[in-house]
């Protein structure tokens, strides 16, 4: 049998797939669905890698009446859970507080990452009754079974934007450079808001997304 089948051939001898060469940077070759999916018909192409294993988180929530201390949502047992955000984290920056396991399992917006992956965007919409300063800051805990500690929140990312004086007018929010982006599998996710001044009414409903590759 010749020693050259392609099953024998070391690294250096093994072409690129096709398309390779003219394929651009950050693309995943992939197989088309073809007819259905149950046929093999299917042809293969590159697609974008951030496309791939792709994971939407949806948060949404309001507060009437913001605090310049960050607030977080409601516990799950609370009637106005998941979305009410007036629970008073007690600093306004997460750094200077910390949050009990009973505190943050029970947000009814955290969200339990499925996988290993990335936070690639947050994206989505925040309205004001004023025109001060809004702040949302994306958080994530790491659980450990038998710890019982109070834990410091880590910010994926935080998001600073100016109300625009009506809860009919829309602020645009589209973050792509996230500051810290790596998630575990099992690190619960959950927003956190403040406003510069206090007092206003907000809504916000965004979508982090994540993805494996």
């Amino acid at each position: 049998m010749a020693s050259n089948e392609h099953r024998n051939l070391q690294d250096p001898n093994i072409h690129n797939p096709k398309g390779f060469q003219g394929a651009n940077n950050e693309t995943v070759l992939c197989k088309g669905a073809g007819s259905s999916y149950e046929s093999s018909d299917g042809s293969l192409h590159w697609s974008a890698r951030s496309t791939m294993g792709v994971t939407n988180y949806k948060m949404q929530g309001y507060s009437t009446t913001a605090i310049t201390n960050y607030a977080y949502g409601e516990d799950i047992n609370d009637t106005k859970s998941p979305f009410e955000m007036v629970v008073d984290y007690g600093a306004t920056t997460v750094s200077a507080g910390s949050l009990s396991p009973s505190n943050y399992f029970r947000i009814g917006q955290s969200c339990v990452v499925s996988e290993l992956s990335k936070v690639t965007s947050i994206s989505g919409w925040i309205t004001s009754n004023n025109t001060n300063v809004v702040t949302i800051a994306i958080c994530k805990i790491t659980p450990v079974t038998g710890s019982t500690g109070s834990v410091v929140p880590i910010v994926i990312h935080e998001i600073a934007t100016t109300g625009l004086g009506n809860n009919n007018d829309l602020a645009r929010i589209n973050e792509t450079t996230i500051t810290t982006d790596s998630l575990a599998a099992g690190d619960i996710i959950f927003p956190m808001i403040k406003e510069e001044a206090g007092g206003s009414t907000l809504y916000m409903n965004l979508s982090i997304q994540t993805t494996t590759y």
